[in-house]
């Protein structure tokens, strides 16, 4: 079978079909898709809210709460305990299937009724405002993280303790500010960096301690700009650097400089892997434009996945499982496509908040069953007999939304039917539009309100030192410099427009002799994932024209990188750039 090029039903753009996709639809017994792979992944994420989140009631036990649903959710929402007790059943929400209607609208009408859990989190101890975690103690505005411990302000955060405004980092302890590290120990404003320690401002350094201000570094002690100095210099610079807040925000900016203008990059970043194009892979088999997998194997278009996963495409958040297909955040499932949170399950389509389930087609917050079609139970011989004939309905009478998008079989749940507004969500992150081409495809906008938070100090008016801070700081609302200085801007990536500053918090900022941050965490969050290329790649040749790099003249490798080509970074291919690290 030949590749063949579709019009994406969404952006409108062309895109290919693989013959390798090709046959994973056959395999899998599902058509081709309609979507492009980034409109599929938007479609996907526009179900995951992991940091909008809200005050609000329970419906059951009527306890105030903390929500990622507003309070004009359509459906009931529970806090975690009324959710998970026995106090409820979801099957007596069931619904008899009508082949006069469209599969999608009797699923929205099932969407109506089945409450919903306000929070999705397991097993966590003392974590406050914490989403999509598991495993978590004492864990404080955190997103997507698992056993973790004394952590805040984060996002991706596996494994790892006292870890604050750091993004997808792992086996990691006391650091700050850093994005895409592992096994590092008191390291700060880092990047791309593992096994290092003691350490400010490095970007893809291994096994280096006492380094400040480097690059491309390995095995080295006593560093300053790549270059060997005192143990005697380097503590008078680095408290230099932390001593006031105007020298720390010179010092992010000169190096933000630095790197881009005198490091090497590698067309991508990972370890390990046998055939595979992406960014962030490790120890991986046969996965092609994927980004951020661990121990993958035959994936294809998958995010943020780990723990060997196998067989599987279009997927985001999904680890332990095989031949899982669209679907966001379904874990240790198989054979299990279209569906959003669960885990443990089998042979089913069309799933929400679903655990343990097997053998099931179009259900919202079942545990434990077999045979169900929209909450409602059947023998096993009803249920083989019906999911051949809704699929054939699905695809005779199928669901067609505001922008004549068509939903048959195959198709990922409608973006009008998700829970929650485009920028809400993670798709603002992954696939950002602003609010015209929102609306102009028909996905819901939630507009910025202006938040009546009066704040008792301003950000102008904070210490400048780590030394001079008062423990009276914890009890006041901080206006946050983005929102005074362009409040429109802030608006746009989330900005809470005050901020508190918490005891723990605190503590940690005195130990590590850090001045206050001026922006809310929402900001500095938003910041630190502005340093992480997009799910984006390019065809492209390595830049490199040195001499004894094995080749004459310009290096003629090609490879696909994260990487755009009108970027300024220096990219190399894997040869020239192991060359280059010292």
């Amino acid at each position: 079978m030949e590749s063949q090029i579709k019009i994406c039903q969404n952006c409108k753009k062309d895109f290919i079909i693989e013959p390798e996709d090709f046959l994973f639809y056959e395999k899998i017994k599902v058509p081709p898709p309609t979507f492009c792979w980034k409109c599929r992944l938007a479609r996907k994420l526009v179900w995951r809210n992991e940091r909008s989140l809200y005050k609000r009631t329970c419906d059951l036990c009527k306890r105030d709460i903390i929500s990622m649903y507003k309070t004009d959710a359509i459906f009931p929402v529970y806090c975690h305990e009324c959710w998970w007790g026995d106090v409820w059943n979801p099957i007596e929400y069931s619904q008899e299937y009508d082949f006069n209607t469209p599969f999608f609208k009797q699923f929205r009408e099932l969407q109506k009724k089945v409450p919903r859990s306000g929070l999705y989190a397991a097993k966590n101890v003392d974590s406050d405002y914490c989403n999509y975690t598991a495993h978590m103690k004492g864990g404080y505005y955190m997103f997507g993280s698992w056993f973790s411990e004394n952590c805040g302000y984060g996002q991706t955060v596996l494994e790892s303790k006292d870890c604050w405004d750091c993004l997808f980092i792992k086996n990691c302890q006391s650091c700050f500010a850093s994005v895409d590290c592992t096994v590092c120990a008191n390291v700060y404003f880092s990047q791309n960096s593992s096994n290092c320690l003691d350490s400010a401002f490095l970007y893809d350094c291994r096994n280096c301690q006492n380094c400040l201000f480097s690059y491309n570094l390995r095995n080295k002690n006593y560093y300053i700009f790549n270059n060997q100095i005192s143990k005697e210099e380097f503590h008078t610079i680095k408290l230099k650097i932390f001593s006031s807040y105007s020298n720390l925000q010179k010092t992010i900016y000169d190096f933000k400089k630095l790197i881009k203008e005198k490091a090497f990059h590698k067309y991508m970043t990972g370890e390990h892997n046998n055939d595979v194009t992406g960014d962030f892979i490790y120890n991986s088999k046969n996965v092609h434009e994927s980004y951020y997998i661990n121990d993958g194997e035959n994936e294809k278009y998958a995010v943020r996945g780990g723990k060997g996963q196998k067989d599987s495409l279009d997927i985001f958040g999904v680890h332990g499982g095989e031949l899982v297909y669209e679907s966001n955040n379904i874990d240790f499932s198989s054979r299990c496509y279209f569906s959003v949170n669960g885990e443990n399950n089998l042979d089913s389509n069309y799933l929400v908040d679903c655990d343990n389930v097997k053998n099931s087609f179009g259900c919202i917050a079942l545990r434990k069953k077999e045979y169900c079609i929209l909450n409602k139970q059947y023998t096993k011989e009803e249920y083989e007999f019906l999911v051949p004939k809704i699929i054939t309905h699905m695809n005779e009478m199928p669901y067609i939304d505001t922008e004549e998008r068509v939903y048959t079989y195959g198709e990922f749940f409608p973006i009008s039917m998700s829970p929650h507004a485009y920028n809400e969500t993670l798709a603002q992150e992954y696939v950002p539009v602003n609010e015209k081409e929102a609306k102009d495809r028909g996905y819901v906008w939630d507009s910025p309100v202006d938040k009546n938070y009066v704040s008792s100090k301003n950000w102008k008016d904070l210490p400048d030192s780590s030394e001079e801070i008062e423990d009276s700081i914890t009890t006041e609302i901080i206006l946050c410099e983005a929102w005074d200085v362009d409040k429109k801007s802030a608006q746009s990536h989330k900005c809470t427009k005050a901020f508190k500053i918490t005891p723990e918090e605190l503590t940690l900022y005195k130990k590590w002799n850090i001045p206050l941050p001026r922006r809310c965490p929402n900001t500095r969050n938003f910041e630190l994932s502005q340093q992480r290329n997009s799910v984006n790649f390019w065809h492209r040749s390595c830049m490199c024209d040195k001499e004894g790099h094995n080749h004459t003249g310009k290096c003629e490798v090609e490879f696909e990188t994260s990487y755009a080509p009108e970027r300024p970074e220096i990219i190399y291919c894997k040869e020239c750039y192991l060359q280059e690290i010292l």
